[in-house]
């Protein structure tokens, strides 16, 4: 007798896709997502669409097995139904018996204002809230169309290896930890359980506005599903590229730590062997030179962007420099990074002098 298992008809796959989730699947993906952390409280995150909406309805199904909830929604004043959808918001979570507030993002710039800013906008609002309460962990509803969505748009940036991991379904953000329990459940099955709950949602007209780059990727999905390339196929993608980080990263720590010679007391500075840095894969060593960019105590270094094609770049040419044993030094994202006699040293990079013309 076969102990194959049955291969599921697409229909079938489709079928599965559309069914409603249920609070118990809801506290297990929950509880996947917290993993081993030790929570106090959660934040929701609700917009007033299907995802937020059916998030915060299965949460409250599931409140008694769930640390304690409190939800919270961000006006950025954008549309003139935010004001509205935030109230609607409000209004459910009381029903839902959830603690709500409206956080409204008064010093938004002026003008036309990208998708990215008021992601940043509404991420420190929240974070804010969040705070405010003593939550440790901010909850948001990214489902796996929106992680394919992202590894397209990583991948049309030329992202490497991390990019293409896309988001993570448990992150630090700030002093928070920041988790997508449905990051592997297809939106369609959050809009299911609203449609079966009778949860009504907004829609909001920006998700298929043609300006925004993540609404074209959005359009193209389809397309794209037909040729094989579907959300699920893209969500697996980004789980094996974050694996191969992961494991990576590790790889760099351990090399980075088994290198160093001597750390500056006030943690400012740090100085390691170059062997390494030339010997390792190229890949390799490029973590371990963020690595050890990252290990100095200076703020304008842990907050900075460092660029994956400048960190390439600067790589390419230390290793040339620990071939041909002579000196090198750059800097990038506030960091100097210098080599001679054989050893690498990692510091911050001095202020810059104000401009005499202000």
């Amino acid at each position: 007798m076969s102990t194959r298992p049955v291969e599921l008809s697409e229909a079938e796959k489709a079928e599965i896709d559309r069914t409603p989730l249920t609070p118990e699947e809801t506290l297990a993906l929950f509880r996947a997502a917290l993993g081993s952390d030790e929570c106090n409280g959660i934040l929701l995150a609700v917009s007033g669409g299907p995802d937020s909406i059916a998030m915060m309805g299965l949460a409250a199904a599931a409140a008694a097995f769930l640390p304690p909830i409190a939800v919270a929604t961000v006006d950025h004043g954008l549309r003139k139904a935010s004001k509205d959808e935030a109230a609607f918001v409000a209004e459910f979570a009381a029903e839902l018996g959830l603690k709500h507030k409206t956080l409204v993002w008064q010093d938004g710039p002026c003008g036309r204002i990208s998708q990215e800013t008021a992601r940043e906008g509404r991420y420190a609002l929240l974070t804010a809230r969040a705070r405010a309460l003593d939550a440790t962990h901010l909850v948001t509803a990214h489902t796996l169309d929106d992680q394919a969505e992202t590894v397209l748009m990583r991948m049309a940036a030329g992202s490497g290896v991390g990019g293409l991991g896309a988001m993570r379904p448990n992150v630090a953000r700030g002093h928070l930890r920041h988790i997508r329990p449905f990051l592997e459940i297809p939106k369609a099955r959050l809009i299911a359980t609203c449609s079966k709950m009778n949860w009504h949602y907004a829609r909001d007209p920006s998700n298929s506005d043609p300006r925004f780059t993540r609404s074209r990727f959005r359009a193209l999905m389809p397309i794209l599903a037909g040729e094989g390339l579907t959300p699920e196929r893209l969500g697996t993608l980004a789980a094996r590229a974050r694996r191969a980080e992961d494991a990576l990263d590790q790889v760099a720590k351990r090399n980075v730590e088994g290198a160093v010679l001597l750390r500056a007391r006030d943690g400012g500075a740090i100085r390691l062997k170059a062997d390494g840095f030339y010997s390792e894969p190229f890949d390799l060593a490029l973590r371990m030179l963020r690595r050890a960019m990252l290990s100095i105590e200076a703020p304008e270094v842990q907050e900075a962007q460092i660029s994956l094609s400048k960190l390439e770049r600067l790589l390419k040419n230390l290793r040339i420099a620990i071939h041909d044993q002579r000196p090198f030094r750059q800097t990038l994202a506030h960091a100097v990074i210098a080599h001679s006699g054989g050893c690498i040293e990692v510091r911050a990079a001095p202020p810059r002098r104000a401009s005499r013309h202000g």
